[in-house]
């Protein structure tokens, strides 16, 4: 018997009813859908667990706000990390015609295996495994004269984005009076200067991993992949997860550094400007809620979210200096 789920949740922005989601699974097989059950994960996407009726389990996720050039290039990378064998990401199924992404009428997006765990919270053995993860990220031999990846750029936010903007007539005032606030000397240190460089996540919290048995299963949403500073990366990931009370926690960071470093230990430039990496790394997630949900109106609800990511770069900073 076919069964569907109705929830009000986050991640489901895009509503499937078991017609089309079983006329989507056809561009992949024939075998016929049991269950299809809306989760709770992702803003970009809606996502849904895919119960086949031989009990095969997948994910199934729709885009809500990327054009199907940027999903494409997403699996390049995830096709990409498959074969330089990081161990955490997912590779996407393929199409029966051999594509890594599915249209149907105005719908479209991937299908994965299904990979059961729960997204952990803020702890010190979470912090230090998914720096862990983060660091095998780094450690990939990624060669630009044989593999191919977009640059992080093209989808995220660094120094040199974010000092674009602050520059614009377009600019939000409250992230303009608390970049300087934060850098008030500006963040061409971080933009000029020669950090060590890769394949990076670019959005790393710690609600975009899976976890068995305190160890991690999966790695998230490659949305925001691609080449770019490891310091960068660094940054997003700690201001995201290393987190009590909705506030960066001096322990949990060096948790977060203790498993890192036992895979990676941080270059004498990426320890010198670690902190100035960790705010920079709230100010890129808050520009990309701000062209996603303030201008672009994704969810009008969360329009002025990216104000508390910048009252956590404030505190941290101001902590640091007193310190």
């Amino acid at each position: 018997m076919i069964k569907s789920y109705t929830l009000a949740v986050m991640g489901d922005y895009t509503r499937l009813d078991i017609r089309q989601a079983r006329e989507i699974l056809k561009i992949y097989r024939q075998k016929e859908l049991n269950e299809l059950i809306p989760l709770s994960l992702g803003i970009s996407n809606s996502n849904y667990k895919v119960i086949m009726d031989d009990g095969e389990q997948l994910l199934l996720k729709v885009s809500n706000d990327k054009n199907q050039s940027q999903l494409q290039s997403e699996q390049e990378i995830l096709s990409l990390l498959a074969d330089l064998k990081y161990p955490y990401s997912l590779r996407s199924l393929n199409t029966s015609d051999g594509s890594s992404i599915y249209t149907y009428g105005e719908f479209f997006g991937v299908i994965y295996p299904f990979i059961e765990g729960i997204p952990p919270g803020p702890s010190d053995v979470t912090c230090a495994e998914i720096g862990k993860a983060l660091a095998k990220l780094h450690l990939l031999k990624f060669d630009p004269s044989v593999h191919q990846a977009r640059s992080h750029e093209d989808v995220g936010y660094g120094p040199s984005k974010i000092k674009e903007y602050i520059h614009s007539s377009k600019a939000q005032a409250y992230f303009v009076e608390s970049f300087k606030r934060v850098f008030p000397n500006g963040v061409d240190h971080l933009a000029d200067a020669n950090l060590p460089s890769g394949i990076i996540h670019g959005d790393l919290y710690y609600d975009n991993t899976l976890f068995q048995n305190e160890s991690i299963a999966a790695v998230l949403d490659f949305e925001q992949a691609g080449i770019g500073e490891y310091l960068l990366d660094l940054g997003i990931s700690i201001s995201g997860t290393c987190l009590e009370k909705g506030l960066l926690h001096d322990g949990l960071i060096k948790s977060y550094l203790k498993g890192y470093e036992e895979i990676r230990p941080l270059k004498p430039l990426e320890k010198e400007n670690l902190i100035d990496g960790i705010c920079l790394g709230l100010f890129s997630i808050a520009l990309w809620r701000i062209k996603r949900f303030t201008e672009g109106g994704l969810n009008p609800v969360l329009k002025d979210s990216y104000k508390d990511l910048l009252n956590k770069a404030i505190a941290f900073k101001e902590e640091t200096i007193h310190e």
